[in-house]
């Protein structure tokens, strides 16, 4: 979700998170491992959908992607697991970060359905503010 509405015809949707690690070995570690320190953190969030200009105000579609990358300003975004093949629906814990949109490609190929892809740089840290039960969803 960003900012509250759901990405309108997803295709699929991928968050990854990694951490900067600084190593602290010392003379005293005697098993020949390095100690490692996170020193910070850094994550990305990638949306493919298909594109759609007209849809109602419940969704973000392809313009209003394009709408936030012009924008500059920082997003809500939501993310949990999913279940199900078709009208898949949230399980377990849901995360909340903060993000600004900083890539979006369309495709649009002779005689097929159009598409895009956009990518947002988090600007926090994600914090686990929920979980869906089957009587949330």
């Amino acid at each position: 979700m960003i900012n509250d509405k759901c990405v309108a015809f997803a295709t699929s949707c991928t968050y990854h998170l990694s951490a900067s690690l600084e190593s602290n070995s010392t003379k005293d570690n005697e098993d020949g491992f390095q100690s490692q320190e996170v020193v910070g953190l850094a994550g990305d969030i990638s949306c493919d959908a298909l594109y759609s200009a007209t849809l109602d105000s419940s969704g973000v579609n392809g313009q209003d992607a394009l709408d936030l990358i012009l924008a500059g300003q920082e997003v809500t975004v939501k993310f949990s697991a999913t279940t199900g093949t078709k009208n898949r629906q949230a399980v377990g814990n849901y995360y909340t970060c903060q993000a600004i949109v900083n890539d979006i490609s369309v495709n649009a190929p002779n005689r097929q359905n159009v598409s895009y892809t956009i990518q947002m740089q988090m600007n926090s840290k994600p914090v686990k503010t929920g979980s869906y039960t089957s009587a949330a969803i």
